[in-house]
Protein backbone atom coordinates (compact mmCIF):
# COMPACT_ATOMS: atom_id res chain seq x y z
CA UNK A 1 0.00 0.00 0.00
CA UNK A 2 1.33 3.45 -0.90
CA UNK A 3 0.23 6.94 -0.07
CA UNK A 4 -0.99 9.00 -3.03
CA UNK A 5 -1.44 12.75 -3.04
CA UNK A 6 -3.25 14.02 -6.13
CA UNK A 7 -1.47 16.93 -7.76
CA UNK A 8 1.69 16.71 -5.67
CA UNK A 9 3.93 16.05 -8.66
CA UNK A 10 2.55 18.98 -10.68
CA UNK A 11 2.67 21.23 -7.59
CA UNK A 12 6.32 20.39 -6.99
CA UNK A 13 7.14 21.00 -10.67
CA UNK A 14 5.47 24.43 -10.46
CA UNK A 15 7.35 25.16 -7.23
CA UNK A 16 10.62 24.39 -9.02
CA UNK A 17 9.93 27.38 -11.25
CA UNK A 18 8.35 29.74 -8.69
CA UNK A 19 10.05 28.91 -5.39
CA UNK A 20 12.69 26.21 -5.82
CA UNK A 21 13.72 26.44 -2.16
CA UNK A 22 10.24 25.27 -1.06
CA UNK A 23 10.52 22.20 -3.29
CA UNK A 24 14.00 21.47 -1.99
CA UNK A 25 12.79 21.82 1.59
CA UNK A 26 9.89 19.44 0.90
CA UNK A 27 12.29 16.77 -0.38
CA UNK A 28 14.61 17.29 2.62
CA UNK A 29 11.65 16.92 4.99
CA UNK A 30 10.33 13.87 3.12
CA UNK A 31 13.73 12.16 3.32
CA UNK A 32 13.80 12.78 7.08
CA UNK A 33 10.30 11.30 7.38
CA UNK A 34 11.24 8.20 5.37
CA UNK A 35 14.48 7.72 7.30
CA UNK A 36 12.69 5.60 9.92
CA UNK A 37 11.76 3.02 7.25
CA UNK A 38 15.22 3.23 5.66
CA UNK A 39 16.90 2.61 9.01
CA UNK A 40 14.63 -0.35 9.72
CA UNK A 41 15.25 -1.82 6.25
CA UNK A 42 18.99 -1.54 6.86
CA UNK A 43 18.62 -3.35 10.18
CA UNK A 44 16.64 -6.22 8.61
CA UNK A 45 19.39 -7.39 6.25
CA UNK A 46 21.10 -10.37 7.89
CA UNK A 47 24.83 -10.75 8.43
CA UNK A 48 26.73 -13.00 6.04
CA UNK A 49 27.27 -15.53 8.83
CA UNK A 50 23.53 -16.23 8.77
CA UNK A 51 24.39 -18.69 5.99
CA UNK A 52 26.41 -20.79 8.46
CA UNK A 53 25.02 -22.95 11.24
CA UNK A 54 21.53 -22.99 9.77
CA UNK A 55 21.08 -19.22 10.23
CA UNK A 56 18.32 -19.10 7.65
CA UNK A 57 19.98 -17.91 4.44
CA UNK A 58 20.93 -20.40 1.71
CA UNK A 59 24.67 -21.07 1.65
CA UNK A 60 24.87 -20.48 -2.11
CA UNK A 61 24.47 -16.74 -1.74
CA UNK A 62 27.96 -16.55 -0.29
CA UNK A 63 29.45 -17.62 -3.64
CA UNK A 64 30.00 -15.60 -6.81
CA UNK A 65 27.12 -15.89 -9.28
CA UNK A 66 25.82 -14.01 -12.28
CA UNK A 67 22.96 -14.74 -14.66
CA UNK A 68 24.03 -16.41 -17.92
CA UNK A 69 22.38 -13.77 -20.09
CA UNK A 70 23.80 -10.75 -18.21
CA UNK A 71 27.29 -9.63 -17.36
CA UNK A 72 26.38 -8.41 -13.86
CA UNK A 73 27.72 -10.16 -10.79
CA UNK A 74 24.78 -10.48 -8.35
CA UNK A 75 26.37 -12.56 -5.62
CA UNK A 76 28.11 -13.01 -3.18
CA UNK A 77 25.79 -11.33 -0.71
CA UNK A 78 27.30 -8.84 1.73
CA UNK A 79 25.35 -7.23 4.57
CA UNK A 80 27.55 -4.14 4.28
CA UNK A 81 26.71 -3.73 0.56
CA UNK A 82 23.03 -4.40 1.24
CA UNK A 83 22.91 -1.70 3.92
CA UNK A 84 24.82 0.80 1.78
CA UNK A 85 22.47 0.10 -1.14
CA UNK A 86 19.32 1.33 0.64
CA UNK A 87 18.52 4.81 -0.70
CA UNK A 88 15.67 7.26 -1.07
CA UNK A 89 15.11 8.40 -4.64
CA UNK A 90 13.17 11.50 -5.65
CA UNK A 91 11.74 12.05 -9.10
CA UNK A 92 9.34 14.37 -10.86
CA UNK A 93 9.62 12.43 -14.11
CA UNK A 94 6.48 11.30 -15.88
CA UNK A 95 8.23 7.96 -16.49
CA UNK A 96 8.28 7.18 -12.76
CA UNK A 97 5.21 6.18 -10.77
CA UNK A 98 6.32 7.83 -7.55
CA UNK A 99 7.77 11.11 -6.37
CA UNK A 100 9.56 9.36 -3.48
CA UNK A 101 10.81 5.77 -3.50
CA UNK A 102 12.89 3.69 -1.12
CA UNK A 103 15.13 1.38 -3.18
CA UNK A 104 18.07 -0.95 -2.76
CA UNK A 105 20.80 -0.56 -5.37
CA UNK A 106 22.55 -3.81 -4.37
CA UNK A 107 21.61 -6.72 -6.65
CA UNK A 108 22.10 -9.49 -4.08
CA UNK A 109 20.02 -7.63 -1.48
CA UNK A 110 17.23 -7.11 -4.01
CA UNK A 111 17.25 -10.81 -4.91
CA UNK A 112 17.08 -11.75 -1.22
CA UNK A 113 14.21 -9.32 -0.73
CA UNK A 114 12.05 -10.32 -3.71
CA UNK A 115 13.01 -13.82 -4.93
CA UNK A 116 9.96 -16.03 -5.11
CA UNK A 117 7.45 -13.34 -4.17
CA UNK A 118 5.57 -13.46 -7.49
CA UNK A 119 6.15 -17.07 -8.47
CA UNK A 120 7.42 -20.09 -6.61
CA UNK A 121 11.07 -21.03 -7.00
CA UNK A 122 13.74 -22.83 -4.97
CA UNK A 123 15.59 -19.71 -3.86
CA UNK A 124 12.37 -17.99 -2.83
CA UNK A 125 11.27 -21.06 -0.86
CA UNK A 126 14.65 -21.20 0.92
CA UNK A 127 14.49 -17.48 1.75
CA UNK A 128 10.94 -17.78 3.08
CA UNK A 129 12.40 -19.81 5.94
CA UNK A 130 14.54 -16.81 6.88
CA UNK A 131 11.86 -14.17 6.61
CA UNK A 132 8.29 -14.15 5.38
CA UNK A 133 6.94 -12.04 2.55
CA UNK A 134 7.67 -9.16 2.34
CA UNK A 135 11.17 -9.79 3.61
CA UNK A 136 12.85 -6.38 4.01
CA UNK A 137 11.86 -3.22 2.13
CA UNK A 138 8.06 -3.47 2.22
CA UNK A 139 8.14 -4.83 5.77
CA UNK A 140 10.20 -1.81 6.87
CA UNK A 141 7.67 0.55 5.27
CA UNK A 142 4.61 -1.31 6.54
CA UNK A 143 5.96 -1.34 10.11
CA UNK A 144 6.19 2.47 9.99
CA UNK A 145 3.37 3.25 7.58
CA UNK A 146 1.08 5.12 9.98
CA UNK A 147 3.81 7.41 11.25
CA UNK A 148 5.20 8.06 7.76
CA UNK A 149 1.80 8.86 6.28
CA UNK A 150 0.86 11.20 9.15
CA UNK A 151 4.12 13.12 8.87
CA UNK A 152 3.93 13.22 5.06
CA UNK A 153 0.39 14.61 5.27
CA UNK A 154 1.64 17.37 7.57
CA UNK A 155 4.53 18.13 5.20
CA UNK A 156 2.24 18.28 2.16
CA UNK A 157 -0.20 20.50 4.09
CA UNK A 158 2.69 22.83 4.92
CA UNK A 159 3.68 23.06 1.25
CA UNK A 160 0.06 23.77 0.29
CA UNK A 161 -0.15 26.54 2.90
CA UNK A 162 2.99 28.11 1.47
CA UNK A 163 1.50 27.95 -2.02
CA UNK A 164 -1.75 29.53 -0.80
CA UNK A 165 0.20 32.32 0.86
CA UNK A 166 2.17 32.84 -2.35
CA UNK A 167 -1.03 32.96 -4.42
CA UNK A 168 -2.50 35.58 -2.07
CA UNK A 169 0.62 37.73 -2.45
CA UNK A 170 0.49 37.39 -6.24
CA UNK A 171 -3.21 38.28 -6.38
CA UNK A 172 -2.81 41.35 -4.16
Amino acid sequence: MTMQVQGLESTLKALQKIQPEVKKQFFRDAKKILKVAVDEAKSLYPAEDATKNNGGLPSGISRQWKPKDRNILLFPYSQDKAVKGVKIETSLSKKKDAVLTIVNKDGAASVIDYAGTKSSNALGAALNGWGGKPRVMWRAYENNQGRIEDEMRQSVDEVMKRISALEKRLIL
